[in-house]
């Protein structure tokens, strides 16, 4: 059953001397929330002419409207139907703003049921993520406890070596000496000359540190895992993977914490502490991107050191996307860099 609502909106009726042209514009809302209704149909009974809301509720009637009292309908599912009547008048124009539609019965208890299941739907992601929380920390547990195996296979296999040490040549008039000397070393020694794993030596060489630098051993293990994963946006998983989703991968299994999907989300978080000034990045520092003419963040990457960041991209350098290492200080990425965030454990 139609029921004609009167509205409590602002109807403004102005006069043109000038133009001798009709027009009836003015935007739709829902009432409780005065959400902006999309899609609705707006049409003036008694003749062929209907419009439909955009995407902030607007609508606009350009062409010829009959003068006289008129009849304008506006329905959409979901919604009671909602009669006004206005009267035209040639060179009139009339704009109605916020024309409220009640939500139907059937509609508020169709979205409480599905709030309710919403509801379960995150009680159930919550816990999903606390199981793969617990299973990356047992990984890293393990990783631990098989290189402090391997570690000690090492002290034992070379417990009788021998290093030899030279003293570096010094200029002078005097005969050379052979400052050569041979020490037989203890197993502390041992493990001090071989202590840094292939996978230290490796990421030192790209980053551009001495390996003992290197003591995230699982960053880097996560990265090593990841390196070379094909860029797709909105991929999460070994098929491709985007920037953020990379991200937040890295944090979960690397520092234990749950950080947010999107790169602007993970910039605006009240977890993240933003900062401009780079000579204060430490590693784990999240770094944000964007292009001038775009007012959000496209891009985020994870700070390592040297100017280096890993990241999920789509941009080719040496012929290779995805995942990879890139410098800070490389043109393309200063000239978008928009500023880096710090995150405070939410755990």
């Amino acid at each position: 059953m139609r029921r004609i609502l009167f509205p409590v909106l602002f109807i403004c009726l102005s006069l043109s001397a000038i133009s001798q042209t009709t027009s009836f514009s003015g935007t739709v809302v829902e009432e409780e929330t005065l959400d902006a209704i999309a899609n609705a149909i707006v049409s003036i009974n008694g003749t062929s002419l209907a419009q439909t809301t955009n995407g902030n509720g607007e609508f606009s009637f350009k062409q010829k409207i009959p003068s006289g009292e008129q009849f304008v309908t506006i329905t959409k599912d979901g919604y009671e139907v909602y009669l006004e009547l206005i009267n035209i008048r040639e060179g009139q124009r009339i704009v109605m703003n916020e024309i409220q539609l009640e939500v139907t019965k059937k509609e508020k208890k169709r979205r409480k049921s599905e709030n309710k299941s919403q509801s379960k739907d995150e009680k159930k992601m919550a816990k999903e993520k606390k199981s793969k929380i617990k299973d990356a920390k047992k990984e890293m547990e393990d990783s631990e406890k098989q290189l402090a195996k391997e570690m000690k296979k090492l002290r034992k296999k070379n417990k009788n070596a021998v290093v030899i040490y030279e003293t570096a040549p010094v200029e002078s008039n005097t005969p050379a000496v052979n400052n050569s000397q041979v020490v037989e070393t203890t197993p502390v020694s041992v493990v001090q000359a071989t202590e840094f794993s292939p996978l230290q030596i490796k990421y030192s060489s790209i980053i551009g540190v001495t390996p003992d630098k290197i003591t995230n051993i699982p960053l880097y293990e996560f990265i090593d895992e990841w390196m070379g994963t094909p860029y797709l946006m909105g991929g999460a998983n070994k098929e491709g993977i985007d920037c953020s989703s990379f991200s937040q991968r890295l944090f979960t299994k690397v520092y234990d914490q749950y950080i947010e999907r999107t790169a602007e989300s993970q910039k605006g978080s009240r977890y993240t502490d933003p900062f401009d000034d780079t000579s204060f990045l430490r590693e784990g520092d999240l770094l944000f991107f964007g292009m001038e003419d775009v007012a959000r963040i496209t891009h985020v990457g994870v700070y390592l050191g040297n100017n280096k960041f890993v990241n999920s991209t789509a941009r080719k350098t040496n012929g290779k996307s995805g995942v990879k290492i890139d410098d800070l200080s490389d043109g393309y990425w200063r000239s978008i860099f928009c500023c880096a965030g710090r995150r405070i454990n939410n755990n």
